[in-house]
């Protein structure tokens, strides 16, 4: 069990009645385009079922909750209205229940938690008031005191959070998010008139990798990088950049694909496993390595042979956006 530390100064209410957390993948830079890292945006790709985190507004920790998904692809929420105008529509979620406790000030017991501001993002000045920060992990003793100064219903969250079993139906909550996003997609397609008949139904066929995009990966990949297989009938042609993320153009591109045996295709396509430019092969953080073991998949560090210049750039979306892998920095 991990502990986390979100400011909600500008959408408390709208998370915490709507049972989420949301940030944007990446903040803007001085060319007001949204592609800076940000590691309290990419601390929502790290948090997992069975976690705590704790609220903070107006100087206050206002609540508390357990973490019950992991992170997913979610467009800003439209109840945000005019909350965060500045900040991308492209974001991350997680689902969240919600304690209810009543409000700790930290600078009240700022000699208890003053031992713990010094730890590497933590989310309090020396003198206790709040940094200007998302979501950042914090120490289980840190997280000891707030708790403590919650009292029965922090206590309760954390006691559950040690129960809730870390089994695969959080996942498939994302799955079927993601699925619906994907049906919403292939309806839009259906209905662009300006898009050709046989494109729009090659673009659709590509969602499954069928059709025109497993022919065209097929000319650049001819076979599984991780297995060396070549039969065509035991490969599948998987998206480096999603489906539902691409547009039309990258969704049929053969070089927006790989052709992978199905155990390799699952984790690439869940973001266990990713590849460098160089084609070594990448493990997430927190993928079970005995069991990648036991699929026979190569040790982290396995060269798979360098990729062309125009998979590199579908490769580093993978990497920044599917591969399930925190930034520290």
């Amino acid at each position: 069990m991990r502990y986390w530390w979100v400011n909600q100064g500008q959408t408390y209410r709208e998370e915490r009645e709507g049972g989420y957390l949301w940030s944007p993948k990446r903040k803007r830079g001085r060319d007001g385009q949204a592609t800076v890292r940000n590691p309290f945006y990419e601390y929502m790709r790290e948090v997992a079922p069975g976690d705590m985190v704790f609220s903070y507004r107006d100087g206050h920790v206002v609540s508390c909750g357990l973490i019950t998904s992991y992170g997913y692809d979610s467009l800003k929420p439209f109840e945000f209205g005019k909350n965060g105008q500045t900040w991308s529509q492209d974001g991350w979620k997680v689902n969240v229940a919600y304690f209810d406790t009543s409000p700790f000030r930290p600078k009240d017991q700022l000699a208890r938690i003053a031992p713990f501001l010094s730890e590497q993002h933590a989310p309090l000045k020396a003198d206790g008031g709040g940094k200007e920060l998302y979501l950042t992990k914090i120490s289980p003793e840190f997280a000891g005191v707030i708790i403590d100064a919650l009292g029965a219903p922090a206590r309760a969250c954390r006691d559950e959070g040690l129960h809730l079993s870390l089994h695969d139906t959080t996942e498939e909550i994302v799955d079927t998010l993601s699925e619906k996003a994907g049906e919403y997609l292939i309806e839009t397609v259906n209905q662009d008139i300006q898009i050709p008949e046989t494109t729009r139904l090659a673009i659709v066929k590509a969602r499954i990798g069928q059709g025109q995009f497993r022919d065209e990966v097929a000319k650049v990949e001819r076979y599984c990088r991780l297995t060396g297989v070549e039969d065509r009938d035991h490969l599948v042609a998987s998206h480096i950049k999603p489906w539902k993320n691409s547009d039309n153009r990258e969704r049929l591109s053969g070089f927006n694909g790989l052709m992978l045996t199905p155990t390799p295709d699952h984790l690439f396509d869940k973001g266990f496993i990713s590849f460098g430019d160089d084609g070594s092969l990448l493990y997430a953080s927190r993928v079970n390595r005995a069991a990648l073991a036991k699929m026979k998949i190569p040790e982290e560090g396995f060269n798979a042979g360098r990729f062309s210049a125009d998979q590199a750039e579908f490769l580093r979306y993978h990497r920044n956006f599917v591969f399930k892998k925190a930034v520290a920095a």
